[in-house]
């Protein structure tokens, strides 16, 4: 058949020429084809599924198979038209072979970023699907930092594979960045120190973002941001605390969100020695039960915590459904305890001290 062809055109350029125009031709339709299957029984086939991540893959693919069939029809009719020209004919050759070089950048470019926008897809389905099945949020800085890492190594695999293209000599060049990789390495180790343990954290996730946490300093604040070098956490002042991630993972800090948004709210009262304990117990309760903001199971109950010095102490014990609302309700629970007990003429009693003088003896002498 290609004798034929050769006899009937009668030229090489052209007979080479006509393969590539028939190789370009054939290549884009073969890309169309397997566009339109995908489009049409692919989606029936993934319609099946119970997944929706092929859903999204499919989804990213299809725009840019067209593109890469073209691209790579572009260069195999290249390769082909180059057969055409001797090894002599030194300028067009160059030529050609730039042209292959530049087509090659261009099929990586395409793949990298296509390759890049599925596996940052990927990534985010399957965090968000660990989140469904452990009943939690969705780490969005987890999600941020495996797509930047893996959209990294792509990038410099992409570029390593278009140096190549060019004759650059890859493996010196791997040689340089590795010795390069180990001198950065020991110059930043606490910059790295902290990237290690701001992944762990977003692994881990002994607290996530908008979770309100306690440090060992004593501050307590939301939880706002967390990177790859530290977290960001905003305190009651509006003030943003920033904590290097490294120091966090080996301190010892206290969620208050974590498993859940419940908290406890306590009230501390003080009455006078000679009150009816059961009636100011009962209306500390009373008023506890009444509260929009605690909850009914478990039930609030008040307890004795201590006989002092100059008075009994009581203390109210209640949960709220929300961290938020602690501080609020158990302001208002003092106000209301201490109106109550004033119609009831309870007394919440002053601190005081009992002080004996005892005399000298008449006949003491100085």
């Amino acid at each position: 058949m290609s004798e034929l062809l050769k006899n009937t055109i009668g030229h090489q350029f052209g007979y080479h020429a006509v393969i590539a125009t028939l190789i370009f031709i054939g290549v884009v339709f073969a890309g169309w084809v397997l566009r339109r299957f995908l489009e049409t029984a692919g989606r029936k086939l993934i319609a099946r599924t119970h997944s929706t991540l092929d859903n999204v893959l499919l989804e990213i693919s299809l725009p840019r198979i067209k593109w890469l069939s073209i691209v790579v029809a572009a260069y195999l009719s290249v390769e082909e038209i180059a057969q055409s020209f001797p090894a002599s004919d030194a300028n067009v050759v160059q030529t050609l072979n730039y042209l292959r070089a530049i087509l090659s950048v261009l099929f990586i470019l395409a793949a990298t970023i296509l390759a890049s926008r599925l596996i940052s897809a990927s990534i985010k389905y399957l965090v968000e699907a660990q989140a469904k099945r452990t009943n939690s949020k969705t780490n969005e800085a987890l999600v941020l930092l495996l797509s930047r890492l893996t959209n990294s190594l792509i990038v410099v695999i992409a570029l390593i594979m278009a140096l190549g293209t060019f004759g650059v000599n890859v493996s010196s060049l791997l040689v340089f960045l590795g010795g390069s990789s180990v001198a950065i390495a020991l110059a930043a180790q606490d910059t790295l120190s902290n990237m290690i343990a701001g992944f762990v954290i977003m692994i881990d996730r002994p607290f996530r973002v908008g979770d309100r946490i306690r440090l060992p300093s004593g501050e307590i604040g939301d939880v706002v941001e967390i990177g790859l070098r530290s977290t960001k956490i905003l305190d009651f002042d509006n003030n943003l605390v920033i904590n290097p991630n490294a120091e966090l993972l080996k301190t010892k800090i206290v969620n208050y969100s974590y498993p859940e948004n419940h908290i406890r709210v306590l009230v501390d009262v003080s009455v006078a020695y000679g009150t009816d304990l059961e009636r100011a117990k009962s209306i500390i309760a009373e008023l506890a039960q009444r509260h929009p903001e605690l909850l009914k199971d478990p039930k609030p109950e008040v307890f004795t915590t201590s006989l002092g010095d100059t008075a009994i102490h009581l203390q109210l014990v209640g949960r709220t459904d929300d961290f938020r609302k602690r501080f609020r309700t158990e302001t208002e629970l003092r106000e209301q305890i201490y109106a109550a007990f004033q119609r009831a003429n309870i007394e919440i009693p002053f601190p005081q001290h009992v002080v004996r003088v005892v005399n000298p003896p008449y006949d003491a002498k100085p």
